[in-house]
C-alpha cells in the first residue's frame, strides 16, 4: 500500500475515517439501547457491546488528550504545577465523591471508600497522563 503525501488526500481520508467511526459508534449506541429495551435496562452492562464501547470513548479520551495539549501549548504558555499538587487535588476530588456517597445515599462505607478509590484512581490517570505529557513536550522545546 502507497503512504499518501497530498495534504488535500490525507485530510479526505481522515473525514472518511471519522465518519465511519461516528457511525461504527452510533451503531453500538443502537444495538446497546435495544438489548436495554428488549431485555431490561439492568442487562445492558452484561451485553460484551458495552465493555467495548466504554473502552473506545477512554481510548478516544485519552488520544484527545494529547490533541488538547498541544493545542493548549499553542494558545498560550502553560505554568507549571508541581506534581504533589496534582496528587493532592486528584484526592480531593476522590474524598469529595466518598463522602457525597456517604452521605446521599443509603450505601456502606465500604462502598464509599471504593468509590471515592476509583475516582481518584480515574482523576490521577488522567492528570498524570497529561502532566507528563506536558513535561515531555517541554523538555523537548527546551532542547
Amino acid at each position: 500500500m502507497k503512504v499518501i503525501t497530498d495534504e488535500r488526500l490525507v485530510i479526505k481520508n481522515l473525514k472518511n475515517i471519522r465518519f465511519a467511526f461516528a457511525f461504527q459508534t452510533l451503531a453500538l449506541v443502537g444495538i446497546i439501547l435495544y438489548d436495554g429495551i428488549t431485555k431490561g435496562f439492568n442487562n445492558i452492562t452484561n451485553n460484551p457491546i458495552w465493555l467495548v464501547l466504554i473502552l473506545t470513548s477512554v481510548i478516544l479520551g485519552y488520544l484527545n488528550l494529547s490533541i488538547s495539549v498541544d493545542s493548549y501549548e499553542n494558545e498560550r504558555r502553560i505554568r507549571k504545577m508541581p506534581y504533589y499538587l496534582l496528587v493532592l487535588s486528584c484526592l480531593a476530588a476522590g474524598v469529595i465523591f466518598g463522602l457525597l456517597t456517604k452521605l446521599t445515599s443509603n450505601s456502606s462505607l465500604t462502598d464509599s471508600i471504593i468509590i471515592g478509590s476509583v475516582i481518584f484512581l480515574c482523576f490521577l490517570g488522567t492528570f498524570s497522563f497529561g502532566y507528563f505529557l506536558i513535561k515531555k513536550r517541554s523538555k523537548d522545546n527546551e532542547e
